[in-house]
């Protein structure tokens, strides 16, 4: 097998997809038409809600989904061979992913932008409502910390990476500054891209300096720089942190990865990987269970993510200038997310199969496999950096892309710069998202005490602001710092799932609400009913061979307390539902049609 079957193959099903199954769901099941305005006209404020071109809200929609999940859940589902990966990829994104983010933005849409909690409550009643808002909290708390460990073994005794990925900080910063006072985007951008180059180049200077020093960190110490960071990031003010850094990495996730499918193409790699591995009856140095559940579990983002539903009930619903753009915004921005977790995969798979294991295995755990590294040790030399033992995705990712670039002769030595601007680059998609979940994590927590204590709902009041982005940054802080990418990767892809299982349930619940024909609903009942039986297994699997198990690795009370309540929850919203349709489903057609008005 080739690189190059691979990509074109994808993008030609994920463009038929597109055409076919996406104009399906856009002109029969949710019957979209530019007749009535949208939220974003007709309660246009100038701040929240501004009608705004389609593929600006593409751009900024793409963004926000296309964080960590589609890097490094690939990366690490590649332990069970290319074959599991490539298949959920394609099959999850076209059947389950688009469509979820495209009903998702569509309900939020009918109930004027509100979040996915608010539309639950409409749609459900209050317990719903309330478990759904509960849930989000947990999940977005997991999601950041699995999101955050990611970061840690890759800036782990890097001095040239934390400078690369630090300095971003003030240039964003600067940014945001400068625009603000100049209103001169184009020179903005061209400043902090520029600066953000020097930041790679000057990398080298600063190794063996006292700067580099003090910029050599162990995971500990980073696990607690993390969260620190991220207090500022959700209480300064969007424009001068937030936003620049999220403008900014659009332009890196973009060109980074059109300039791996132009390495792809150029030098067509082979994949000396198997189609699958010996570990996916389970056993595997990276995800301990089998290929089922955990293939689905592991790649999130990229397939189907719960995440997207805070993206798609929140800011993107309050742009959208058309109701036909969700086809372009909602359906399209996730198979496009598709193509990024191949790409991803591509670049894992890429490397020799010892090699692979090597980074994303303890060096103890590695020697018990009886494998013997190919191309680790040359490609250590190159980078200048010891590569064994730094799980979590995002080093194999910069490996397997370095491997590629340097393959085209002209770039044959630049591997340690082309190393550490991915490992940047990986760094600046984590952060935008820790920015912005930090800052949904602060919101829910002051909606949600906001209801004990009325001065917290209030999201210009300076106390109940810094109160809310601590507790936030304290929560999963405390679980990046607790535990390791096994464990909290497995927590947050099945937390990450179940948001996926809640937004397919509200979304089928709209769909038999005003769909021509009943069956329509089977759009989100077919993924539906695959996911909730898969994250429900997962999440039993791993409370009872994990959680609970005092040899595992993965060892930890809480994360098995937070397992068994997000699963509760999960139930508690689809018995709910479940009335709800049975109620729908025995109205007169007329009533129903009444009901849904």
């Amino acid at each position: 097998m080739n690189a190059v079957t691979i990509v074109i193959g994808s993008i030609c099903i994920l463009m038929i997809a597109y055409r076919l199954y996406g104009t399906f769901i856009a002109a029969k099941v949710l019957k979209l038409s530019d007749a009535s305005p949208t939220p974003a006209h007709t309660l246009n404020d100038g701040k929240d809600y501004v009608p705004t071109n389609k593929w600006v809200t593409f751009g900024h929609h793409f963004a926000a989904i296309a964080a960590a999940g589609p890097l490094v859940g690939p990366i690490l589902a590649a332990q069970f061979g290319y074959l599991p990966g490539l298949l959920w990829l394609l099959i999850g994104a076209v059947i389950g992913g688009a469509v979820h983010d495209a009903v998702v933005l569509f309900a939020s849409m009918r109930k004027n932008g509100k979040s996915l909690s608010e539309v639950a409550k409409d749609e459900l009643g209050p317990v719903a409502g309330f478990c759904t808002g509960l849930a989000m909290l947990f999940i977005i708390t997991i999601t950041m910390a699995g999101l955050s460990m990611v970061v840690l073994h890759a800036l782990e005794n890097n001095p040239w990476g934390t400078f690369a990925v630090g300095i971003t900080i003030p240039i964003a910063m600067g940014v945001g500054l400068f625009y603000k006072k100049t209103g001169n985007l184009k020179l903005a951008s061209t400043i902090g891209f520029i600066l953000l180059m020097v930041g790679v180049f000057a990398g080298p200077s600063i190794q063996h300096t006292v700067i580099g020093e003090w910029l050599t960190f162990d995971t500990k110490t980073l696990a607690v720089i993390l969260p620190a960071y991220a207090f500022f990031a959700a209480a300064l003010p969007v424009w001068l942190l937030l936003a620049p850094r999220d403008y900014l990495s659009s332009f890196m996730k973009i060109g980074v990865f059109i300039a791996l499918i132009i390495g792809v193409f150029v030098i067509n790699p082979g994949i000396p990987f198997p189609a699958v591995t010996q570990f996916v009856n389970g056993g595997g140095p990276i995800i301990a269970g089998p290929v089922w559940p955990f293939i689905s579990i592991t790649i999130a983002c990229g397939a189907i993510s719960g995440f997207h539903a805070f993206v798609g009930s929140g800011t993107t619903p309050k742009m959208m200038n058309r109701w036909t753009d969700i086809k372009v915004v909602g359906f399209g921005a996730m198979l496009v997310e598709c193509v990024v977790g191949i790409m991803a995969l591509i670049a894992a798979t890429s490397l020799q199969p010892a090699d692979y294991f090597a980074i994303n295995s303890t060096p103890a755990v590695f020697q018990t496999l009886g494998m013997n590294v190919v191309n680790l040790p040359h490609l250590s030399q190159e980078i200048g950096l010891s590569l064994e033992g730094r799980t979590g995705g995002a080093v194999t990712l910069a490996v397997g892309m370095t491997y590629i670039f340097t393959k085209i002769p002209w770039f044959s030595h630049l591997a340690p710069y082309f190393f550490q601007f991915v490992i940047m680059f990986e760094a600046v998609f984590i952060l935008t998202a820790i920015d912005a979940g930090t800052r949904v994590a602060r919101y829910l927590i002051q909606d949600f005490f906001g209801e004990v204590y009325k001065p917290l709902k209030r999201v210009d009041w300076v106390p109940g602001n810094i109160f809310a982005s601590a507790l936030a940054c304290l929560m999963w802080g405390y679980l990046l710092f607790s535990g390791d990418i096994g464990s909290v990767w497995a927590l947050f892809g099945v937390s990450n799932q179940l948001m996926a299982s809640i937004g397919l349930i509200i979304g089928a619940t709209v769909i038999l609400n005003i769909a021509d024909k009943r069956r329509y609903m089977l759009t989100c009942l077919i993924p539906l009913a695959y996911l909730f039986v898969t994250v429900n297994y997962a999440g039993y699997w791993m409370v009872k061979n994990v959680y609970l198990n005092p040899s595992a690795a993965g060892f930890s009370i809480l994360n098995a307390v937070l397992s068994i309540v997000m699963l509760v929850l999960g139930i508690i919203i689809l018995v709910m539902a479940v009335k709800k349709w049975i109620q729908l489903l025995n109205a007169p057609r007329l009533q129903l049609e009444a009901l849904s008005a």
